[in-house]
């Protein structure tokens, strides 16, 4: 779990440093879509494994301060990243396009999130129709036991 979370942030840095440094050349923000693509993935893998560490299904070793300082970093980091895409958007006369492309991205989280909920109601639905069949079984096995059982009492008392 450690080397996969060690990984994750070394791609994010990786990507982080490919972004600022076409920034840096002044490059157009279109020729560098590979890089804020690879940006974007690696911002997305950080933050999944962010949310499972938080969630305690796993995560680091080390003492618990250690753990949220490396959280708060990432996210620091992350943030920072967007603001300067986002000012290189401005610095190239295209802020609507950075304002509509943050706007469609709310939109398809919240697509996303709608569409996780539901999963995740249906999966619970399907769990409950799952339980409530093995108890119809059960009842009725029950039911057969119970009555094969007093069929046999009554005949052991009818032949006594």
């Amino acid at each position: 779990m450690i080397g996969e979370i060690a990984l994750l942030i070394k791609g994010l840095d990786t990507a982080c440093n490919l972004v600022r440094a076409g920034l840096d050349r002044k490059k157009n923000i279109e020729s560098m879509s590979s890089e804020i693509s690879s940006f974007f993935a690696s911002k997305e893998a950080v933050e999944a494994k962010i949310v499972e560490v938080k969630k305690n299904q796993g995560g680091y070793v080390g003492s618990a301060l250690e753990e949220a300082i490396q959280i708060e970093q990432q996210d620091q980091k992350i943030k920072d990243m967007m603001k300067e895409i986002g000012r290189e958007y401005s610095r190239q006369g295209k802020s609507p396009q950075w304002q509509r492309v943050q706007k469609n991205a709310k939109k398809i989280q919240l697509d996303r999130d709608f569409r996780a909920a539901s999963a995740n109601r249906r999966k619970i639905i399907d769990d409950r129709k799952k339980e409530e069949f093995y108890l119809i079984v059960k009842l009725t096995v029950g039911l057969v036991m119970l009555m094969l059982g007093l069929t046999s009492l009554f005949l052991l008392i009818s032949f006594e």
